[in-house]
């Protein structure tokens, strides 16, 4: 998605230090989504919400920091939604599969992510950066937790939990990198069908019975 075209909004000037440090991080996310981390400008960020590269400075010191902040507000908010779905007073079967869903609506809501993460994973030839890392690993660890859970209850089959949750993972950052950075009806329409498509596969992965939700 191309961003350069976005006509500069008028310099803002009252706003809120809580208010501007949002917009900063809600702009800064499509551009570094877009883009990716090195092309990225902070003028380009600044002129997104009408304010001054200073402005920006003060908030987020420099890029990295500026960086770094959108994935954590990012994988903050897809790990509480995964957590949610987790701790659901329901079956085990099913909280994985609210988990499933949990991770297909935030990847449909917040494409922004998916593109992030890849370009991470494309660029860690020695592992994920330590930024990445410690929001990845506990929700991941949870997730495998989850898992190794159902199997020992033999509710699931015998298979590697890394692998099936890599392979739903793939899957669906296959079918999120094709859509547009902003979701739009058509995209949570397709993304609706594609989920329950998922959801299927994983209940043949683990063997679950194929029953709606």
């Amino acid at each position: 998605m191309s961003v350069s075209h976005i006509a500069p909004p008028p310099r803002r000037t009252t706003l809120k230090a809580d208010e501007t440090r949002e917009l900063i991080l809600g702009a800064a996310e499509l551009r570094f989504a877009a883009t990716g981390f090195y092309p990225c400008r902070l003028e380009d960020i600044a002129d997104d919400v009408g304010i001054t590269r200073t402005a920006v400075i003060y908030h987020f010191q420099d890029k990295e920091t500026l960086y770094n902040a959108v994935l954590e507000k990012l994988f903050t908010q897809l790990n509480a939604r995964i957590s949610a779905a987790l701790d659901l007073p329901v079956g085990l079967p099913e909280r994985v599969e609210a988990a499933v869903e949990a991770w297909l609506d935030f990847a449909g809501e917040r494409p922004t992510l998916m593109r992030l993460f890849m370009r991470e994973v494309a660029g860690s030839e020695g592992g994920l950066r330590p930024e990445v890392q410690r929001h990845v690993e506990p929700m991941f660890a949870r997730l495998i937790s989850a898992l190794s859970e159902g199997q020992r209850s033999n509710a699931f089959r015998a298979m590697d939990p890394v692998q099936f949750w890599s392979i739903l993972a793939g899957a669906s950052m296959f079918f999120i990198m094709d859509a547009p950075l902003l979701a739009n009806a058509e995209t949570i329409a397709r993304l609706d069908t594609y989920k329950q498509e998922l959801k299927r596969v994983a209940r043949q992965m683990l063997s679950v019975q194929d029953e709606k939700i």
